[in-house]
């Protein structure tokens, strides 16, 4: 449809009009006799009738070709914001003359560009009137992961150790810190401590709290008498999204799908049988309905304490060397059961990943509980019924999400989120708003759920190989 949809729907009704003229033509004027035989005549109106067909067919084609890409389209705006306001490589107009849809989804990357070109714009100004600060300036979230730090502060702790992100307990002794930050948020006013380094130094520092966002901040005083020395260049560093949290919501049948508290969870093994099959990767990313919270994502290799094949290893890249040193299953286990506990599980075909932990946990002798799951590809099954390719990557064109890290615990983990948070707002559109809802249309009986029991990916079956 690069030529334009309606240029091609125009050509198409012209082609079936005239075909069902020139059909209808013959057998107005009675020049048809079939008794007679077949004549140029009857030729004729089969050959218009043949064509109006066939243009009423490519019109439906061409529509219902379109309507697919709304779909995408919709899918991909409602998913922007996971992928930080911009929409999939796959709507960049490349060559050509480019159709309406593209260019309705080029007026729409240019809104959310102009949108974070002022926040770009908030930014610069921030590090500015930050960077003329001449003491060394952090702030931290309560959790101790650094949110913002000036030049002065990269250079008094150490480039290697002080980054965005990281956890301050790595250069500083947590339990001074935690100490400090109890007696800050008590006095509601600036405390002044010697906080002990974790490598033995100490360091003079102002500790404020703060409210909004929740954490503090951290100036760090000089000893020296005289003026202070003149800071050094260099640019301020910050990412207030590490203070969010998601809201601790009990989970509920009635809750809705826009405020579920999910993690989108992903794990590799060494192959697709679940009943024998080990665990060399696990990962999570913690969701609140359709937003993302990256810094509270788990991402981890495991010793399966068997080979890896040869054959798995072509698909997920991991080898026998790399989880040399990796955590056995049973301590993955333990952390994910608290990554999970008070949240829904999302994952695509997240069955045959359930299934795996539940044997490996059945062989490790670890206690293990199946948390509430919704499976993409089940909610993508009912949106679609009469599409059949149910893989990742089809089912991420579908719903507007962009591919990246395929077969990679993390990446499928992002990819997943994105394909769920493109979901909700078709769900709701076919009435399906909450948990309950959800759950219901799942367990309706279905190609994909028949083949996943199949499989053995449901408690109760026996595990044998599927695809996955």
């Amino acid at each position: 449809m690069r030529g334009g949809l309606r240029k091609a729907l125009f050509v198409t009704l012209l082609v079936a009009a005239g075909g069902f003229l020139v059909a209808l033509f013959p057998a107005l004027f009675g020049l048809v006799d079939l008794e007679q035989g077949i004549d140029g005549w009857a030729l004729a109106s089969l050959a218009g009738l043949a064509a109006g067909i066939a243009g009423l067919w490519i019109m439906l084609t061409l529509l219902d070709g379109h309507f697919d890409q709304l779909v995408r389209l919709h899918g991909a705006v409602l998913g922007a914001g996971v992928r930080g306001g911009t929409l999939p490589d796959s709507w960049n107009q490349g060559g050509g003359k480019p159709d309406e849809l593209h260019r309705l989804a080029g007026a729409i990357a240019a809104v959310l560009a102009r949108d974070r070109a002022d926040d770009r714009r908030v930014d610069a100004r921030l590090s500015a009137i930050l960077g003329a600060i001449g003491e060394p300036i952090l702030v931290v979230t309560q959790t101790g992961l650094v949110s913002l730090t000036n030049a002065r502060a990269t250079a008094l702790l150490g480039q290697d150790r002080l980054r965005l992100g990281g956890s301050l307990f790595a250069i500083l002794d947590r339990e001074a810190l935690i100490e400090a930050s109890a007696a800050a948020h008590a006095a509601g006013a600036p405390v002044e401590r010697i906080l002990p380094g974790v490598s033995g130094d100490t360091y003079a520092t102002r500790i404020a709290p703060l409210a909004e966002p929740d954490g503090l901040l951290l100036v760090f005083l000089s000893d020296a008498p005289g003026p202070m020395p003149s800071p050094v260049s260099g640019p301020v560093e910050h990412d207030m999204g590490l203070h969010d949290m998601p809201p601790a919501i009990p989970i509920a049948p009635d809750l809705p799908l826009t405020g579920l508290p999910a993690v989108s969870l992903d794990c590799e093994t060494t192959g697709l049988d679940v009943a024998i099959d080990r665990v060399v990767s696990a990962a999570g990313i913690v969701m609140h309905g359709p937003r993302l919270y990256r810094h509270l994502a788990y991402d981890r290799l495991v010793n399966p304490g068997v080979p890896i094949p040869p054959s798995s290893t072509a698909i997920h890249g991991i080898t026998d060397a790399m989880v040399a040193d990796a955590p056995p299953v049973s301590q993955v286990l333990a952390e994910l059961a608290e990554l999970v506990r008070g949240r829904v599980i999302i994952g695509h075909n997240i069955a045959f990943d359930l299934a795996v932990l539940r044997n490996e946990a059945s062989r490790h002798g670890v206690a293990w509980t199946d948390p509430p799951a919704l499976c993409t590809a089940l909610l993508f099954s009912f949106l679609y019924p009469r599409h059949r390719d149910l893989n990742m990557e089809a089912v991420a064109a579908m719903c507007g999400a962009e591919i990246e890290g395929r077969h990679t615990a993390f990446g499928d983990c992002l990819v997943t989120a994105e394909i769920f948070a493109g979901m909700l707002p078709l769900l709701a559109e076919r009435g399906v708003t909450t948990l309950a809802d959800a759950e219901r249309i799942m367990a309706q009986p279905s190609i994909m759920r028949a083949r996943q029991h199949e499989a053995g990916w449901h408690a109760g079956t026996d595990g044998k190989a599927g695809e996955r």
